[in-house]
Parts: C-alpha cells; structure tokens; sequence
C-alpha cells in the first residue's frame, strides 16, 4: 500500500465469500489495480466496494513482450501493477458508471437491431428473386411491405416467406421501442441538447456521442477523440520519408460507426453545411470514401470543441430541434 509501505500478497478464489474475507484481514485506505480481460467488468464491480481506489490498467501498458522476454505470470503482473501504482506512473483506463453503461447497452442494442433488420431485408430480397420476383421497392417502404404481401410461393418458400415476414415486423416494433426510449433519454440530457444543434444530428446520433464519450475531460484534444474512434491512418515512417496506410480501426468501433453515419447523411442531405461544402471541394481530387472519413474526423472535433466549451453549433438559427421517435 503506498500509504504505509506495507505489501500483502495473498491468492484467493474469486466468489464473493472468499474475497470478502480476505479483505475484512486488510487495513482501509487500500488503493488497487486490475488489469484488463474478459471478466474484467464483472470483477471491477465486485472488487470496488473494497477499495478508495480502483484502478484498470492495459495489459500492454505493464507487461512490453517485445522487450521484456522473461515470463511472464499472474505475480509478476500483480507486482508490476503495484509499483506503478505506488510510484504514480500506472495509466488507468476510463471505467464507465452504471448510468452511463446502461446507455451503452441500450445504444448499442438499437445499433445492433438496426443491422440484423438490414440483414433480415436482404434475405427476403434474395427469396424474391430467387423465385422470379423482381421489383424496385425498398421492403422496408409501405409499397414495399405491400409488394411483400402479393408474392406467392410454393408451400414450403411460403412458410420461410411467411416466417421471415414475422422476423421482420419483430425487429422493426423493437427498432422503435429503443428509439422511442432513447428519444425520451435525450430529451432530458443537456449535453445531448446541445449536440442537437448540430445540422444532421438526431437523437439517435446524440444519445450514441454521449454513451460511447462518456466524460469529454477524458481526451486532451479533439485529435485524441478522433484516434479513440479509429479514424487515423497508420503511419509508417523512416528518417525522412512518411507513408500514411488504412485506417487504424484500433477504438471505440460504435463511435466511428456514428461519425461516418453522420458524414454520408450530411453527404446525401440537401441542407447546405461546412460538411457539405468541403465535400464538394475534395470531390474531385479523393474518393467518395475517403472524404467521409475526413468529414467523419471533422465532425467529432466539432464535436469536441462544443461538448468542452458548452456552446452550441454556430448558426444564426441553431437551436434544439423538436425529437420523434422517427428521427435519424
């Protein structure tokens, strides 16, 4: 323990009686360190009752296999984590409250709804085909809900067909009732308020800016935030020469998914943008791709800049707009 310079070194089964008891044996002021691993959430929580402070740190951050060949073990590790922690050098990782993980869940269960409705489209898509039904109404589409509605398939398809119709309205009636919840979620946060005024920016894409962010202090700049959501290139350098590669993907892969949604809306939008004007002046010289990826890195210093000063988007008629449930 830094305070006292005293150590204890004991190994414990992880149920609740055992570490209970081991702990009700140690002095209070105790300070800690965990690393991070698969049950690393379900321990923190049982673990942080019992200490001032709990700390989560990167296994990279503490063990370097590149330069440090020797072996490496669960005491070593827990040795290692403690003389970082005393002597003030451990970086501690971003442990997310109840509050804000539980936004989490839900944003990242509307996310993953929303894909297994794409999915389940594109199969009934290919079982229309796959029979001689060809049209160009979009399935999700009242005409094309209704198109769906006058296919005829032989006994078996038509069971399959008739089943993945079910499917479909299923995903579609929990699409809304995670909208509808996190419209009502956002309508209460002033951070989410704020980002509002964002043109483009719905209720879906402030409430997933505020889960996934978490507290904004927690990133020195607007460039950390971008790297955080995995939208810089690769850098390979040597002396004076620079390459730059593909994307690095390495962070918050729900946060990058809402900037780049973010940049093809404002692409295909018809309301006038810095983003839409400074897509039309790379038109000619990048890829599609490529300028939503720098639209995408735009908008989350936007963001940024906004969400640390407590000021909102800089129009003459910025304000919050009116939340639906029907909103992107």
């Amino acid at each position: 323990m830094p305070q006292t310079g005293a150590s204890y070194e004991k190994k414990t089964a992880n149920y609740p009686e055992a570490i209970q008891a081991l702990f009700a044996k140690l002095p209070d002021g105790r300070m800690g360190a965990m690393e991070t691993g698969t049950n690393a959430v379900a321990m923190y929580r049982r673990l942080a009752p019992y200490f001032v402070q709990l700390s989560m740190a990167a296994p990279h951050t503490v063990w370097d296999r590149q330069q440090n060949t020797s072996a490496k073990t669960d005491h070593r590790d827990a040795w290692g984590l403690a003389e970082r922690l005393a002597a003030g050098t451990l970086t501690p990782l971003f442990v997310p409250t109840d509050d804000l993980r539980a936004w989490r869940t839900l944003g990242r269960a509307r996310v993953q709804t929303t894909q297994d409705l794409t999915q389940q489209t594109n199969r009934l898509y290919a079982l229309a085909r796959t029979w001689g039904y060809l049209d160009d109404k979009r399935l999700l589409t009242k005409g094309g809900r209704a198109w769906l509605d006058t296919v005829t398939l032989p006994e078996y398809a038509q069971q399959v067909l008739t089943e993945s119709l079910t499917s479909l309205e299923a995903l579609q009636a929990r699409e809304a009732a995670y909208e509808q919840l996190l419209c009502q979620l956002v309508q209460e946060d002033p951070i989410c308020q704020l980002l509002l005024t964002i043109p483009y920016v719905g209720p879906f894409t402030a409430f997933m800016l505020r889960a996934e962010i978490g507290e904004i202090t927690r990133f020195a700049s607007g460039d950390k935030l971008i790297a955080y959501a995995g939208l810089t290139p690769r850098v390979f350098q040597s002396g004076e020469r620079c390459r730059y590669g593909a994307l690095t993907k390495a962070g918050n892969a729900y946060l990058r998914y809402v900037a780049v949604l973010f940049a093809q809306n404002c692409v295909k939008g018809k309301k006038d943008t810095p983003f839409k004007r400074r897509y039309y002046r790379l038109y000619h010289a990048h890829d599609r791709n490529e300028i939503k990826v720098m639209l995408a890195r735009d908008f989350l210093a936007v963001v940024y800049a906004m969400w640390k000063h407590r000021t909102v988007w800089r129009e003459a008629n910025a304000q919050p707009r009116t939340i639906t449930a029907s909103a992107t």
